[in-house]
């Protein structure tokens, strides 16, 4: 080929108008004596039409290379996956818990068995369109009618269970004598490998899920696992796994890793569903059973305790950070960061920082989701998988991370800013208690954080609207205002938004 009419290719045209350009470009040099550059000329319809085919190409290209690294991905699958990868699970959404107190009305001559699964309700949550629904974790009774009136209370849980036909399981692993379960039918095995069945309900609790086959006399349950990845031929285990759409998939295994389930046999599955911040209610905030018990009321005076422990599943963000502080510690605790970074593979911790007490001693200091205090039972769990990854003669105590509010300006001294011309005060001042509110967000800011003058300067000056801005006080919520100075907090300390007080002039 003559060198003059070599192609020369723009490795970065990768969208419509460059492919077009290079195309036409090229053209020119090896058809001289086509000159048409009509829309309606044949050849750039052809041009036009590989243009446009090579832009998808392109896209496609460029978003499968995206997607394949946890730092760039968009999809919740792909950044599952990425996760799983690395051998970290991430969190799913916590329900809230406390407990109910229930009481009998006058009408109640006898003790009453509540038995555990009763339904407890709110009152009526607009932003929900319908009552929050707890669920009693044990059989409580209700003592006959007396004065004054005694009360019982019973731990709830936040969540409906799922499953409305009995099914008796044979015995078992997981059940060592005949027990019924209500379950939910999944559909029924054809025998392939890699079987996957949605569950109706959303959003599940992945930890709830318990699958049972059922062969029409009695159902056999199997095991949820991680993974298929050590799994025998004959292991009767199942994974579980959220879609982008938010659907829960129980998978089987291909036969090779984890057994499949035998054709014709009926897939049911046992699970609950529920979790998310909009748990968390005040004391007092359970008002009502969802099915009446003749004779039974919730107790009027302390009817509940404040719900405590709900949370929203880990956002992509939190799983892009703890996820390869996670892989890091390679399941052993060395250094001081390898006890915190263990710490978050314990589902319903979000963030933790390790600090040593001394040679023998590791406190861990741990929060949940959106800053929600882990209850003791979590706090035991982490400290009890923690402790046998340790070195020999640590020992490892959990506690909660203490809140910090930071306190931004005074009532008499607030945060004075300049409005540029055309802009609305009131509307300035909304976006800038919006933007300081995003940097205290959970995950923007973690254990032993820093808040610093020049930073919180930054946030607001680059505010729509804002000219000016100057701040005399900063200060703990827990310590005297004394002025500017950068707010330092302990390892054990996390900075959260307090008191923001703002004044502007100017603008309109």
């Amino acid at each position: 080929m003559d060198p003059g009419i070599i192609a020369q290719i723009d490795y970065t045209s990768r969208d419509y108008v460059g492919y077009r350009t290079s195309l036409l470009d090229h053209a020119t040099r090896v058809l001289p004596t086509w000159t048409s550059r009509s829309p309606a000329d044949f050849g750039v319809v052809m041009v036009e039409l590989f243009s446009y085919l090579g832009d998808v190409i392109s896209f496609y290209q460029d978003r499968i290379q995206q997607e394949s690294y946890l730092a760039t991905a968009t999809l919740r699958s792909s950044v599952m996956a990425i996760a799983q990868q690395l051998g970290y699970v991430p969190y799913t959404a916590q329900p809230a818990s406390g407990s109910v107190a229930f009481s009998a009305t006058p009408s109640l001559q006898t003790p009453v068995v509540v038995p555990a699964g009763t339904r407890v309700i709110s009152a009526l949550r607009p932003d929900l369109d319908a009552p929050v629904v707890y669920e009693t974790q044990a059989d409580v009774t209700v003592p006959a009618y007396t004065t004054p009136v005694a009360t019982v209370a019973v731990p709830v849980l936040e969540g409906r269970t799922q499953g409305s036909r009995p099914v008796t399981l044979y015995p078992s692993t997981q059940t060592s004598a005949a027990v019924t379960l209500n379950v939910e039918d999944l559909g029924t095995s054809n025998g392939a490998q890699g079987q996957a069945f949605p569950l109706a309900k959303t959003p599940a609790l992945l930890n709830t899920v318990r699958v049972v086959l059922d062969d029409g006399v009695g159902g056999t349950e199997w095991t949820q696992a991680t993974d298929f990845l050590l799994a025998l031929a004959a292991d009767q285990i199942f994974t579980v796994h959220t879609d982008d759409s938010g659907v829960s998939w129980v998978t089987f295994g291909d036969g090779t890793n984890g057994a499949i389930p035998p054709n014709g046999m009926r897939v049911t599955a046992s699970y609950r569903t529920g979790g998310g911040v909009y748990g968390n209610l005040p004391a007092g905030s359970i008002t009502d059973l969802a099915t009446a018990i003749p004779g039974v009321q919730i107790a009027a005076v302390g009817g509940s305790s404040a719900m405590t422990g709900g949370a929203d599943a880990e956002s992509l963000d939190q799983i892009r950070v703890n996820a390869p502080r996670a892989f890091r510690v390679q399941g052993r605790a060395v250094a001081l960061a390898d006890y915190a970074d263990l710490a978050l593979n314990v589902q319903g911790v979000a963030d933790a920082k390790a600090v040593g007490t001394s040679n023998t001693s590791v406190a861990v200091y741990v929060i949940g989701p959106n800053n929600t205090p882990l209850s003791q039972y979590q706090r035991d769990t982490t400290a009890a998988y923690i402790q046998p990854l340790s070195l020999a003669g640590v020992t490892v105590t959990v506690y909660n991370g203490t809140l910090v509010p930071i306190n931004i300006g005074m009532s008499i001294d607030p945060v004075r800013i300049g409005v540029l011309p055309r802009y609305r005060r009131q509307n300035v001042i909304l976006a800038v208690t919006q933007a300081i509110q995003n940097q205290f967000a959970p995950g923007v800011v973690g254990f032993g954080a820093r808040v610093s003058l020049s930073h919180l300067y930054e946030t607001i000056q680059s505010t729509p609207g804002v000219d000016w801005a100057t701040i005399d006080v900063v200060s703990r919520n827990d310590l005297p205002a004394t002025g500017t100075a950068d707010i330092l907090c302990r390892d054990w300390e996390i900075p959260v938004y307090g008191n923001v007080y703002l004044s502007a002039v100017g603008g309109v």
